[in-house]
């Protein structure tokens, strides 16, 4: 199994080949209210919802099946893990499969780099694994 790439964006759109185009690629997010957000634990909702996409492939046959995964979002410094989720990566009938995953706010835990991990269940961060990060300032 393959990790091919993760990213934030608001827009994902398939295509009739199997591609899919993305718009708004995100690397950052500029709070226009800071004053309003400067409180920590204070909830920001992202209009429209920001979009993590996960991309992953089968490379053997053993990889095809249903692989249980986890997503987290992790606060400013890397240390404080903000939310869990579980999901799973189904390589079962297609050799790619990609995650799009709804992010509609952000828990404001102060400024800096907000990181986005997705990893299969049972390696953790030191398996095969995709990180999309989002500079809040």
């Amino acid at each position: 199994m393959r990790h091919d790439w993760t990213l934030l964006c608001t827009e994902v759109e398939p295509q009739e080949d199997g591609t899919i185009s993305l718009g708004n690629v995100m690397t950052s997010w500029i709070a226009v209210e800071r004053e309003r957000l400067a409180i920590s634990g204070e909830t920001f909702p992202f209009e429209p919802p920001v979009l993590l996409v996960s991309q992953w492939a089968a490379e053997f046959a053993s990889d095809r099946r249903v692989h249980a995964a986890t997503i987290q979002m992790l606060g400013p410094g890397g240390e404080e893990v903000l939310w869990v989720d579980s999901l799973a990566i189904d390589l079962r009938e297609t050799t790619i499969f990609r995650i799009v995953y709804a992010i509609p706010s952000l828990k404001f835990e102060g400024w800096g780099l907000y990181e986005f991990h997705v990893y299969l269940d049972g390696t953790g961060p030191i398996g095969e694994w995709g990180r999309a990060c989002l500079l809040v300032k």
